[in-house]
């Protein structure tokens, strides 16, 4: 049995609750999304990948998830990818260098004005890598 997280999401303008559980083995991870009558589940190498491609399906629903996985400046980097299952990301600042004490669970709750679409929050990672105290 995997982990499970109580997330909350937006659909039709009110916040409602669902379930999110995580689960690993050798291969690949799994996301199983359970919200209302709405049931998703999306497997790749790393939870943050599977998270992406649920998150594609949600908004093409209109659904917004509110995790800090879907917060416009949390974005794991590749080395964090590879070292583990992708379940942690880095909360970025605009002109700093990510730092170790900025990770967060990517399941854990967001507020609604930290929500970003897929794109907005690649967007923002792109304009990140490109700020000027970002060095590599």
């Amino acid at each position: 049995m995997g982990e499970e997280y109580i997330v909350k999401y937006i659909i039709s303008e009110n916040v409602e609750s669902g379930i999110i559980q995580t689960y690993e083995n050798d291969d690949d991870v799994e996301i199983v999304l359970k919200i209302g009558d709405i049931f998703i589940t999306k497997q790749a190498d790393t939870f943050f990948e599977a998270l992406i491609e649920m998150r594609k399906e949600l908004e093409a629903k209109e659904i917004k998830l509110l995790c800090k996985g879907c917060s416009r400046n949390v974005y794991p980097s590749a080395m964090i990818l590879d070292m583990g299952s992708g379940r942690e990301a880095y909360t970025l600042t605009m002109g700093e260098q990510a730092k170790m004490n900025s990770l967060v669970d990517i399941f854990e709750p967001c507020q609604i004005e930290e929500y970003a679409t897929v794109e907005e929050q690649y967007n923002f990672f792109k304009e990140w890598i490109n700020s000027d105290g970002r060095k590599r």
